[in-house]
């Protein structure tokens, strides 16, 4: 890549727009070409550097890759190139890859996606069906379903027998009658039924109404690159490598299907081709009937292990017939591959928080390590506003793969408590945004994606879920009231700290392996999906940092001085979450050789049972590993943590105040070294108050250097040895860069170091509390009583006060006293982000706590008084939930604590209400 969208051109003062926040462009409707230039412009000024044009349910389908849509794609890129931006090509209309709005499979009805279903034939039956076939997309309401099949309906064709197995001897599938309709079908044994044995039948279907490609088929796969991707190689072409630097895919996957007859461990219906039958068939040889029978039931050793060895066939079939042709096809066009597939863990710690009722493994088997291996860019998705293990996860198969970091997606999904699902976030706010994206990055995320950015806030006729666009996964980030005059300094921020970490090898005390061999044996939602989740909630709240590893870097690794060695990747622990099920005994084999070189190995709950190949002495293996093992049966309380996996000495570290473990730390911490040997600790206080964090120090000097994310500026403050202490207040975000003191000179005397918090609060005197005397100002362009005012109260928000469906910019104005000098205001709370004006001058301005002012003097000869206005830009929530009962009452907007103004600075607090206060 060349010019201003190259990677790695960017600085701390000035990141590169791949650090900087990038979005998701919802478009609603054939753009106007003024309004496409202007809203480019507008994610420029917000510090949003880079975006996915995404064609949403309400843009008309049979519009999607026309003519029209192309030439506004063409003029959306030349502006962004005009501006340095970066854009990726979202790969489909709506989400889910593998449709192109229809194209792809119309005039083609062969290539429609093709599902694999079972009838169990009790001993002596000769009759069953497949009936009430449920998609999973009927979750998601009515437009959805007309989405995804043409006339919103079902339908199905092409019944076939593949497979009858009966006593785990395959039979011959002519010897089934299959009756197929377009909601199921019945199968009738034309021979005698065994008397003493099951029959299942295995049935394959094609979906005749469905708009998505078989993603099994690898014709299908050619089919959907050709009808959804050449049109943008042909209008777009000459910007790829350049200005559209990569491809996203977005959970590519067949629907997930169930039926009334289902049961068994298997939960949804399996795409399948013939070709997948045959590689099946290769793979597995005569073990394929016992393989078919064991996807359903069993839970003896060769049942599980005959289980595991079907998935893992399967799901490099899946990733090499999609995946691949995707790879390829990019590279072809000098793009990246990025995006990502469905994640059970997404909104969570544990592997089944999300999709639970779907079963994850026929998409690519969820074996995530083997999916990155197919892109250039690691990406992830991450649901709502809460520390959860998406970006860790994207950050660690990254680094499987020699990169580092992670693109995050972000959407908002769980409402407030009393709001109807799927009704999104409009409520949310500036600092909620801020403090989810610093998490994000202190767990391994370079940039997030916003899902979304509006074309539109869609219309208040209706509230239907995705149709109506102002409900279609909510909020758009440009029709939030403080987008226009804050988000730029979060976007700047969030890049200067995703810059500082770029060159960051992280500190990894514990990995932690990924139980992908026990998630085909034993299911998504067995043991190890909670036990995996409870290691890295308890790990990240410990502050005992940690990556996922798969089974296959054991086989690469090395051990020695009490460590293991993956590539750049160093752990002093390896943990077994709940993990039963391991490739072979050359995997125990590792094990052993791990303990031999003194790493601890860790395992909780079920211990190694089964290998997928070889004989099955797993579980003797296991045992003769002895007491060299930690075998525990449950996941350490948190609090314990850290006293099992203590931190080296010797060696950097970061420690919280013990006070904020078992529960979750106030304290997100990312730590290392970069590529000059210099230590990098980022760190981000959120828990509502302050905390202070411990560093530390290997032995030596070390000059410390203090990185302001706000700024860009970076200052030297001291050198330390030993330890290095530092003040956080709620919120604050720290960088510091510490190098050995032989490469500078220092500037001060070495020894323990204590950095104060930038954001301590001022000992206030002759404190104002401004309590009374307040107007609230709407602008003519709000959309509730436009141009108005009215005397308000600052003790409560405005949606208290008779403005219970307004969610826009105001101003509290009120005057106070003319001042030569200079004077301190606080607002102690606040529901929105601040801009601060004195006689109409813009004076300050905050998006998030502290809100904290210094207002300058103004020394104007005969005046006394000067005007002061708070402008509020609060979320929108009360604006578009109005009416709707999607809320349970209006969410709070604008001042809801008095303002404080302080004369001057001294060593004393400020004075409460009832003494020397004084109230105006």
């Amino acid at each position: 890549m060349t010019g201003a969208t190259a990677r790695g051109q960017g600085t701390f003062a000035d990141p590169d727009a791949w650090h900087r926040p990038a979005a998701y462009w919802f478009w609603h409707e054939p753009p106007d070409p003024a309004l496409l230039r202007r809203q480019v412009h507008e994610m420029y000024e917000a510090g949003i550097r880079s975006f996915q044009i995404q064609a949403r349910l309400s843009y008309p389908r049979e519009g999607y890759l026309d003519e029209d849509f192309l030439t506004a794609c063409r003029l959306a890129v030349d502006t962004a190139s005009g501006l340095g931006m970066v854009v990726g090509l979202y790969d489909d209309y709506n989400w889910q890859s593998g449709h192109a709005a229809g194209r792809a499979v119309s005039g083609h009805d062969e290539l429609r996606e093709r599902h694999l279903f079972w009838i169990r034939l009790a001993p002596g039956s000769r009759a069953g069906g497949v009936s009430g076939i449920r998609s999973a997309t009927q979750s998601l309401g009515r437009a959805a379903m007309e989405w995804h099949y043409e006339g919103g309906n079902v339908a199905w064709t092409d019944w076939r027998c593949e497979y009858v197995v009966a006593d785990c001897v395959e039979r011959d599938a002519a010897s089934v009658q299959v009756d197929g309709e377009a909601q199921g079908c019945r199968v009738t044994l034309e021979d005698t039924a065994p008397a003493d044995a099951e029959v299942v039948v295995f049935v394959s279907a094609r979906c005749a109404t469905s708009r998505l490609v078989n993603p099994m088929d690898p014709v299908a796969v050619d089919r959907f690159i050709a009808a959804g991707y050449e049109p943008f190689a042909r209008a777009l072409g000459d910007h790829f490598g350049s200005t559209v630097a990569y491809l996203f895919f977005d959970q590519p996957h067949a629907v997930f299907y169930d039926w009334a007859e289902r049961t068994g461990q298997q939960r949804s219906a399996i795409p399948y081709h013939h070709s997948l039958g045959d590689a099946l068939r290769k793979e597995l040889a005569d073990d394929l009937p016992r393989a078919l029978t064991a996807l359903l039931d069993g839970a003896d050793t060769e049942a599980r292990s005959l289980r595991t060895r079907f998935y893992d066939h399967f799901s490099h079939h899946a990733q090499e017939t999609f995946l691949g042709r995707v790879r390829d096809w990019c590279r072809g066009h000098g793009l990246l591959v990025s995006g990502h597939e469905v994640l059970g863990h997404v909104g969570g710690w544990n592997l089944d928080t999300a999709f639970s009722h779907w079963d994850l493994r026929v998409n690519f088997g969820l074996d995530h390590f083997g999916v990155d291996g197919y892109r250039d860019l690691t990406a992830v998705d991450a649901q709502d506003a809460v520390d959860q293990l998406s970006p860790v996860f994207g950050d660690s198969v990254a680094r499987h793969h020699g990169r580092s970091g992670t693109l995050v997606e972000q959407y908002f999904l769980t409402p407030p408590p009393g709001g109807t699902p799927w009704s999104g976030h409009w409520g949310l706010s500036l600092r909620e945004l801020r403090a989810t994206a610093m998490t994000h990055h202190l767990r391994g995320m370079r940039q997030m994606i916003f899902h979304g950015f509006y074309q539109t806030h869609g219309h208040g006729h209706d509230h239907e879920s995705l149709a109506n666009p102002r409900f279609d996964f909510p909020p758009g980030i440009n029709f939030e009231p403080w987008f226009t005059g804050h988000h730029a300094r979060f976007a700047l921020e969030s890049a200067r700290v995703s810059e500082f970490l770029e060159p960051v090898r992280p500190r990894t005390d514990v990995a932690v392996l990924y139980p992908l061999r026990t998630v085909w044996s034993e299911g998504q939602c067995a043991r190890q999906a909670r036990e995996l989740g409870q290691w890295a909630a308890g790990l990240s709240s410990a502050g005992v940092p940690f990556l996922l590893i798969d089974e296959r870097d054991l086989a690469a690794a090395e051990a020695k001085d009490g460590a293991l060695h993956i590539g750049d990747r160093s752990f002093r622990a390896l943990v077994l979450p709940a993990t039963t099920t391991l490739r072979s005994s050359r995997t125990m084999d590792a094990l052993r050789h791990l303990l031999a070189a003194g790493v601890p190995v860790v395992a909780s709950g079920p211990k190694p049972e089964v290998y997928e190949y070889g004989p099955q002495t797993a579980s003797a293996d296991w045992a003769r590993l002895g007491t060299s093992t930690t075998s525990l049966d449950t996941v350490p309380a948190a609090a314990e943590l850290s006293g099992l996996f203590p931190a080296p000495a010797q060696e950097l570290s970061v420690r919280a105040p013990s006070d904020s473990v078992p529960t979750d730390s106030a304290l997100r911490v990312r730590a290392g070294t970069d590529g000059l040997g210099a230590l990098r600790v980022a760190l981000f206080a959120t828990a509502g108050t302050g905390t202070e964090a411990t560093v530390g120090l290997p032995p030596g000097d070390w000059i410390v250097e203090d990185w302001e994310p706000a700024t860009g500026q970076r200052r030297t403050i001291g050198t330390a040895s030993s330890t290095l202490t530092i003040a956080l207040a709620d919120q604050e975000v720290r960088l510091l860069r510490l190098h050995a003191a032989a490469d500078a000179p220092s500037t001060g005397a070495s020894g323990p170091v204590h950095v104060p918090s930038r954001c301590e609060a001022p000992s206030l005197t002759a404190a104002t509390v401004l309590d009374s005397g307040w107007h609230l100002e709407l602008p003519q362009e709000a959309h509730t009583s436009p141009g108005t005012s009215r005397p308000i109260a600052v003790t409560a928000g405005w949606e208290q006060q008779g403005l219970d469906t307004f969610a826009g910019i105001a101003d509290y104005v009120r005057e106070i006293p003319a001042s030569g000098t200079p004077r301190h205001l606080e607002l102690p709370a606040v529901a929105g982000a601040v801009e601060i004006l004195v006689d109409g001058m813009s004076v300050a301005a905050a998006g998030w706590p502290p809100y904290r002012f210094i207002l300058p003097g103004r020394p104007s000869p005969g005046a006394e008084r000067c005007e002061l206005r708070v402008r509020v830009a609060p979320p929108a929530a009360n604006r578009y939930y109005a009416g709707t009962g999607l809320r349970a009452g209006p969410e709070p907007c604008g001042l809801l604590a008095p303002p404080v103004l302080a004369d001057a600075v001294t060593e004393s607090a400020m004075t409460n209400d009832d003494s020397e206060s004084r109230h105006a």
